[in-house]
């Protein structure tokens, strides 16, 4: 998909909101909207940093995809693995070998917008063999993850939204558009979250309170933009987690702020193009 400037991204999308409608067999998937998120610190886009996304319309709901950027602390720890392969410890021999990197999610919503799986396909570092790091599916008492490393299970309180611990705006649409928050309001919520620890999956119940903050201006590059923001926080068992969230009216995240993150760094749309209504 071809990189267009912040200027392209305003005026094809966000001033005229021109819909393109490609005619497709209802039987196949139809692609709703594509974009591009960025990493972007005082003002300016980082490089490797773009997750290329699209949102498909299926026959039974929704699927999500997000290609990931790569991992640059993975790719290090691979080059210093095979050179350092002969003077390795036994334990770190294992780790290595063990070790695999993600680089795309693939989410699936229900019709209604309610979690249904997701996929997390990744490489291993010591020979870059494809693997699926989880396979996730979310029924009506449970949630169960398998993959390469084992299985994790988590009773299921009533569709609660899965996370994945990668900020990844895309988990976040599902949840604004099904609150329907009006400025000042907070909700409780309980989720999901699905992390990699010591390359065993682990699933785990996060309480979090999320709270529309009401209309605020967004600048990407030197446009400004209407958006309603987000503030969400997650009490985890390693400490809260913030996330503040800006959002189009159509629940679309235009930036995301998380403090899993470097302090200042913000993800933020540098393409977009819609094609149906979500």
């Amino acid at each position: 998909m071809r990189r267009i400037t912040p200027a392209i991204f305003l005026i094809s999308c966000w001033v005229f909101g021109t819909t393109v409608v490609r005619p497709q067999s209802f039987a196949q998937r139809e692609k709703v909207a594509e974009g591009e998120y960025t990493e972007w610190k005082d003002g300016h886009p980082l490089k490797d940093t773009s997750q290329i996304w699209t949102i498909w319309k299926t026959p039974d709901g929704y699927e999500f995809e997000d290609a990931l950027p790569p991992d640059k602390s993975a790719a290090l720890f691979a080059v210093m693995g095979a050179a350092l392969w002969k003077n390795m410890s036994p334990d770190l021999r294992e780790e290595y070998k063990n070790a695999s990197t993600t680089t795309d999610i693939h989410l699936q919503l229900s019709g209604d917008g309610n979690f249904r799986g997701l996929t997390l396909n990744g490489k291993m570092l010591s020979d870059v063999k494809q693997v699926q790091v989880a396979n996730c599916s979310v029924k009506e008492n449970q949630i169960s993850c398998k993959g390469r490393a084992g299985t994790a299970h988590l009773k299921n309180s009533g569709q609660d939204p899965l996370l994945y611990s990668y900020p990844c705006p895309l988990f976040f649409i599902p949840m604004l558009k099904q609150s329907r928050l009006v400025p000042g309001q907070e909700i409780s919520l309980k989720l999901a979250m699905l992390e990699e620890v010591k390359d065993k999956l682990q699933l785990t119940e996060v309480s979090g309170q999320l709270r529309s903050e009401g209309p605020d201006k967004l600048a990407i590059g030197e446009y400004t933009f209407d958006t309603q923001k987000y503030a969400l926080a997650l009490d985890a068992k390693s400490g809260t987690r913030r996330v503040v969230l800006w959002a189009s009216a159509q629940g679309i995240v235009f930036a995301m702020e998380d403090s899993k993150s470097a302090s200042g760094d913000r993800v933020m749309l540098s393409q977009y193009k819609r094609y149906l209504d979500f």
